[in-house]
């Protein structure tokens, strides 16, 4: 016989509809639809019993810009894990996945504006999306230091993981916001170009390690 399924407390779920609700307007209208009238009205109670759950407007935004970026996160892990299994220099795997990552962003753009504009600010907010950015770039650097690992370069070639995955999240973001201004654009064409990009700068900055790997120094070297 199996235990009944715990209760969660009136209170969590009054929270979590109010960032559900964030999330969902923060990503489809913007920072400025977002207020603490408005989200009390959207999941049924009264405008000062948001402050029962969160501490400020700020807060809650804060939760459900991570929130979003957990989402994105794991739309990156997917196709992180799918290059890691099946070939992480083949151009049409490489593509596609540079294909899919674009639609996400494109669909989460009010988002992706809100993390290119706020991302560096000392805000509550600017903090959370800061957290984004930098687990993006941690899950790419985890990754490129996995496909570098087999050619036994110093440090593991990390920092120049970490390099690379900053001009892939920089070159990611601008083809979002070049997909947004101009309409007409393909976005096959830049899937394409952001595939060459990344193949091509991987593959000269593998030779360059290479041609010129410095030893690891010994114990007392």
């Amino acid at each position: 016989m199996t235990g009944k399924r715990k209760k969660r407390p009136h209170g969590e779920i009054t929270r979590e509809k109010l960032i559900e609700a964030t999330v969902r307007i923060l990503s489809q209208e913007g920072l400025s639809a977002v207020s603490t009238a408005r989200l009390a009205r959207e999941v049924g109670i009264v405008q000062s019993g948001f402050y029962a759950h969160f501490d400020s407007l700020e807060a809650c935004i804060s939760v459900a810009a991570e929130r979003i970026g957990e989402k994105i996160r794991a739309s990156l892990a997917e196709g992180l894990a799918l290059l890691g299994s099946q070939g992480a220099g083949d151009y049409h795997l490489v593509k596609a996945q540079y294909r899919r990552l674009l639609t996400e962003l494109q669909q989460q753009w009010v988002f992706v504006e809100l993390l290119i504009r706020y991302f560096r600010d000392p805000s509550p907010l600017g903090r959370a999306l800061s957290r984004v950015q930098q687990g993006l770039r941690s899950d790419l650097v985890s990754y490129l230091t996995r496909v570098v690992e087999p050619l036994n370069l110093p440090k593991g070639g990390r920092p120049q993981a970490g390099f690379m995955a900053d001009l892939m999240v920089s070159m990611t973001l601008s083809a979002v916001e070049s997909l947004r201004w101009e309409p007409e654009l393909d976005q096959e064409l830049v899937a394409h170009l952001l595939a060459l990009q990344t193949l091509n700068t991987g593959k000269h900055l593998v030779e360059w390690m290479m041609t010129n790997k410095i030893p690891l120094k010994t114990e007392g070297g």
